[in-house]
């Protein structure tokens, strides 16, 4: 098997402050295939705490301007790489929302890595009025991008859901170059979930993720306004990395409702959301829409409940794991489920049946393989 030479682009690493489930996905990738001896380069935007140059787990990442000056850098890196002497067998393009436009400066094969498409998404995004430019111009680009896999030059997409492959496709996309590689989990990691007992349960709601707009917190945070008029014994909380302005928004409403049980959790350790999960009873998920929720299959396999908005992505997720999708995507309805959940008995059994990221890393790379081949 040789050893490829792998540069990647993403807007945000691992280390990024607002990185997610997409950086998490890279980098669980990333970190297997350099274990196994593959030479990676991870290019992505620079945080001013993070150094401009850093091994993670044995990749190199490169970080170079800002969240959307990245863009313009990628392609310097590459260049500046080349002239190093440093050349790729192939190059990842990974697309949140805005790609890197690697066909006009790569000459080496190209695989396009795609967690979903922004859509909605757009309207938390930017200015409402601006909603539909953004959705345009993201409708433009991919369109240059199909037209780039008819001609060849992009070998083939990759993402991780049905629901993201049939979007895909109504924009264009041949079928057969779309590959699904699911996201996957590390069960070492929730060891001490799979060992825990329900009697450990509390009345506890949780949100874990991103805390940033478009995954509408604040439909949580009304309906946790009517649960609390009934429950006065449980508690929300919602955890994890912080859109600043969002959070100091999501904080005025909890103020306006006058919530006394809601709890705001910013950048957890692992262990700290181990020991979350090992308590709730409840997982909470109202995103516009997602790629896939890596947080619902993590808390599935810690026996906590998933609940979660019927949207593309966090379907397919909740259908995988046996969670639950309301069938209105509104707070009353999100509170009415809510409280039936916390006055039934805890009959939900942690799902087993998940795909590990080493599952992943190997179907991955076999389409590294194939894409260098072709």
């Amino acid at each position: 098997m040789r050893q490829l030479r792998i540069l990647w682009f993403n807007w945000r690493c691992i280390k990024h402050p607002l990185a997610g489930g997409a950086e998490v996905y890279t980098h669980e990738i990333a970190r297997r295939l350099s274990h196994m001896g593959f030479d990676i380069i991870l290019v992505s935007s620079r945080s001013h705490n993070l150094p401009e140059r850093e091994y993670v787990d044995d990749y190199l990442v490169i970080r170079r301007g800002g969240k959307y000056t990245v863009y313009l850098e990628a392609r310097r890196v590459y260049k500046e790489l080349k002239k190093e002497g440093w050349i790729p067998d192939i190059v990842i393009d990974e697309v949140n929302t805005i790609p890197f436009m690697t066909p006009m400066f790569v000459k080496e094969p190209i695989v396009v890595l795609i967690h979903q498409l922004c859509k909605e998404c757009w309207k938390y995004a930017i200015h409402p009025l601006f909603y539909p430019f953004g959705w345009s111009l993201e409708y433009l680009l991919h369109k240059y991008y199909v037209r780039k896999v008819r001609e060849g030059k992009i070998k083939f997409i990759i993402t991780v859901s049905e629901d993201t492959k049939n979007d895909l496709v109504k924009l264009g996309y041949p079928s057969d170059r779309i590959v699904i590689v699911p996201n996957g989990i590390d069960i070492e990691k929730y060891r001490e979930c799979l060992e825990g007992s329900d009697e450990s349960r509390e009345n506890l709601v949780l949100y874990l993720g991103r805390i940033t707009p478009y995954k509408r917190i604040e439909d949580l945070i009304k309906a946790w306004s009517i649960v609390e008029k009934s429950r006065k014994d449980c508690i929300l909380i919602i955890a994890g990395r912080a859109y600043l302005r969002y959070l100091r928004k999501l904080e005025k409403l909890v103020r306006k409702f006058k919530l006394k049980n809601v709890k705001f959790l910013i950048n957890i350790s692992h262990s700290e959301k181990i020991n979350l999960l090992k308590k709730a009873k409840i997982l909470v998920y109202t995103s516009t829409r997602e790629g896939y929720g890596q947080t619902i299959i993590e808390a599935a396999i810690c026996g906590v409940i998933p609940l979660a908005y019927n949207v593309p992505g966090l379907r397919e997720a909740c259908r995988d794991v046996g969670g639950i999708l309301l069938p209105e995507n509104s707070p009353e309805v999100l509170a009415e489920y809510i409280l039936k959940l916390l006055e039934a008995e805890n009959q939900y059994k942690p799902c087993r049946r998940v795909i590990t990221w080493d599952e992943v890393a190997e179907r991955f790379l076999n389409i590294l393989y194939e894409a260098v081949r072709s």
